[in-house]
């Protein structure tokens, strides 16, 4: 900073502190400071006068209060100003209704530095520069003076920033980590990765970098050692045996897995010698047809992956464009967003937009790899429209693989609750175009697709279609479709009521999907896991397992179930605090803004549960009139691989939490009725007894004999299961 141009600089990472021109500027008593934090944590948005009034004075606000509010801020203008400010400087603080937004430069807030740094160190971790990643991450960490906002814990939305900061820290440091051990280094890193898994048990990514770190450091024993250490706190602490990210790393140990040993090098485009792989007897098409086998056929994401890969190089190599755009087109994968890190899915944008560049712009190759961009880009803004009009466009241009991939493309970004009808008859469509490509892959993932929409219409005949799906994989397996079929296996074993088989079944699920390379292993273990807890009453054992999966970059960018999930665990936990937090983090400036997702659902599920459990009626009215569209419809997530019951039973939820008696009795029966209907015995049984309970509050004539037959049938039901 110069000396003399007043800059203003905050630091929130540690003792709140505001400077102008590098000196430390006195703000003045804790009120100043707390109002002027508020501005800071929610710098560029308007904190309102109403909000500074509650959390300065709470139920004790002044009559006058207002008033002192608009007093307080023209000081803290004034603090904020330096004496030598030219006319031409914006204030920091203007007034905007219904209160004030604090403008600063992205560079003037420490927090802001941070999470710029520790996102771009992030991405180079991604990308296999580790160097860069750890000099970048270094610096992000080394901003820390202390715990951030820690002055201002009774202020809750500060106290939630502070939190969700200290997470973001946390993931930097195992980021750090991650790149020294891609780095080499191993023994230098096992002091500090047993304090850090002393403090953060449950934290499940830092007991795997320090069972790889004490295997590298040839203390295989020790590692194994960890790893029970670990597995006994995870059932200690959630009653549950540790996900596929601890149970792979001990396979691999107890394989003596060489891979394990040293970091795998990124592969080089040319021989030592110069040469070009081509040269050393590498045959492009070989690899195309290999990658091509691995996905249509196996279904084997990340052995195509690699083969994809391999072949992009080699084609860019011999300036072969066609054997390019077919590469490019087999590394977007079998799902939308397969690339799940920043950096990955700006990889593949630019590998296909070069690979567009260079195919005639009318050609089948072209109409491909403009339905995967389009695909990748509606996907993650949350839309449908453009990728609707491509498959408007292939069915025009009557090139089945083009049709074929755009419907299953279209398909994935219409999973949200409001497609129902639209999204089968894309499916269906679906199955009958594989017939014309002649792939076995188009007609897997028409069948496939049509199985989850019927699953998530609550359709009758769902189970009967799985079977034909079974059927067909039989024949050969596919292994990501098998996934799918074996996460749906898990959601009815939780419907049956067998939870203890679905808890040993989920974590077989997942290892088929790492095998398979699915990114949505980890996720979708998850989501089972809490479905599981859900219906076992345990809901808030998981606060540990949420707080650290939630921030997995193996999730979509439009998943927002995992704050939902986090929010209703710890309400549910007596942990107000946290709940709070994670769903002020969900809500957002507007509830009604979150993407339409394949879990939009259970997320709106986990909002309703928190917002009864935490008595706010505001967000219980605004979940329920955003999800009385759907009360038909089951609470399900992704692709129909958990089940939390009828929509009904959150929209009664919400009702009783708005006071309206009425409404949930009447939502919570029809939630009894879906239910049975699905043969989900767990939700019934959870409807039955809500319902009981709202009609002992409700207390009209024949509620408590209604309530007490209601009882009755629930300890019935779950006596069966």
């Amino acid at each position: 900073m110069g000396d003399t141009t007043g800059e203003v600089g905050f630091g929130v990472l540690g003792p709140f502190e505001v400077t102008i021109d590098g000196e430390t500027l006195d703000v003045g008593g804790p009120r100043l400071r707390t109002m002027l934090a508020m501005l800071t944590a929610d710098a560029a948005r308007v904190v309102s006068v109403s909000a500074f009034v509650r959390d300065l004075w709470g139920d004790e606000a002044p009559e006058n209060a207002d008033r002192t509010v608009r007093t307080y801020m023209s000081r803290l203008r004034k603090t904020l100003t330096p004496p030598h400010r030219t006319n031409t400087r914006p204030e920091l603080i203007t007034t905007k209704p219904p209160g004030y937004v604090l403008r600063l430069d992205p560079d003037a807030l420490d927090a802001a530095r941070f999470e710029r740094l520790a996102t771009t160190g992030r991405q180079a971790l991604a990308a296999g520069r580790t160097s860069a990643a750890s000099e970048h991450l270094v610096a992000a960490l080394g901003l820390w003076r202390g715990v951030a906002y820690a002055e201002f814990g009774s202020v809750e939305a500060l106290r939630a920033e502070g939190m969700r900061l200290e997470r973001v820290r946390n993931n930097a440091v195992q980021d750090r980590i991650d790149a020294d051990l891609a780095s080499g280094k191993a023994a230098e890193l096992i002091a500090e990765l047993e304090s850090l898994t002393s403090s953060f048990p449950g934290h499940e990514r830092l007991w795997v970098q320090l069972m790889t770190a004490l295997y590298r450091a040839g203390r295989q024993s020790d590692a194994l050692d960890a790893f029970r250490t670990a597995r006994q706190v995870q059932i200690d602490g959630s009653g549950m045996e540790p996900s596929p990210l601890l149970t792979d790393i001990q396979r691999r140990i107890l394989a003596h897995d060489a891979s394990l040993l040293v970091p795998r090098p990124e592969a080089p485009s040319r021989a030592s010698d110069g040469r070009s792989p081509a040269d050393l007897g590498v045959s492009l098409a070989e690899v195309l047809r290999a990658g091509q086998q691995a996905l249509s056929e196996d279904g084997d994401l990340l052995t195509s992956r690699e083969h994809f890969t391999t072949a992009y190089r080699l084609a860019d190599l011999d300036g072969d464009a066609r054997a390019r755009a077919a590469a490019a087109v087999g590394l977007g994968g079998l799902w939308v967003h397969e690339n799940r890190t920043s950096t990955g899915s700006a990889l593949l944008t630019s590998q296909l937009r070069h690979a567009l560049a260079a195919v005639a712009a009318t050609s089948p190759l072209a109409l491909r790899l403009r339905a995967r961009l389009v695909g990748e880009s509606d996907y993650e803004a949350g839309e449908h429209g453009r990728i609707l009009a491509l498959v408007s466009e292939t069915r025009r241009a009557g090139g089945p693989l083009a049709q074929a991939e755009a419907l299953s493309l279209a398909h994935h970004c219409l999973l949200g609750p409001d497609h129902v009808e639209l999204r089968d008859a894309l499916a269906l469509e679906l199955i009958v175009v594989g017939g014309r490509t002649g792939r076995r892959l188009d007609q897997v993932m028409g069948l496939l697709w049509h199985t989850v929409d019927l699953f998530l219409a609550a359709d009758p005949h769902a189970e009967r279609c799985l079977s034909e799906l079974k059927d067909l994989l039989s024949a050969r397996k596919h292994l990501a479709a098998g996934f799918v079929v074996a996460a749906i296996e898990v959601m009815l074993d939780i419907r049956g009521g067998r939870l203890d088989q679905a808890e040993a079944t989920a974590q077989s699920c997942a290892e088929l999907g790492n095998a398979a390379g699915d990114l949505d292993a980890l996720g979708w273990y998850g989501a089972q896991l809490v479905a599981i807890r859900w219906f076992q009453g345990r809901l808030g054992e998981l606060v540990p397992v949420l707080d650290n999966l939630m921030h997995s970059p193996t999730l979509s960018p439009i998943d927002n179930s995992y704050y939902a999930a986090l929010a209703a665990a710890a309400a549910a936990a007596g942990d107000r605090r946290t709940a709070a937090g994670a769903l002020a983090r969900l809500c957002g400036n507007d509830l009604a803004a979150l993407p339409r997702s394949s879990t939009w659902l259970l997320s709106m599920c986990g909002v309703a549960e928190t917002a009864y459990l935490l008595g706010d009626r505001e967000t219980a009215a605004r979940v329920y009139d955003l999800l009385r569209p759907f009360a038909h419809l089951p609470v399900m997530a992704s692709l129909a691989v958990a089940c939390f019951g009828s929509t009904h039973y959150p929209l009664g939820t919400a009702s009783i939490a708005l006071g309206d008696l009425d409404g949930a009795v009447r939502h919570l029966r029809a939630a009894v009725q879906q239910n049975l209907a699905i043969a989900h015995w767990p939700a019934v049984v959870f409807a039955r007894r809500r319902h009981a309970r709202v009609l002992l509050l409700r207390a009209s004539p024949g509620d408590a004999t209604a309530a007490e037959l209601e009882l009755t049938a629930a300890d019935r039901e779950a006596q069966a299961w």
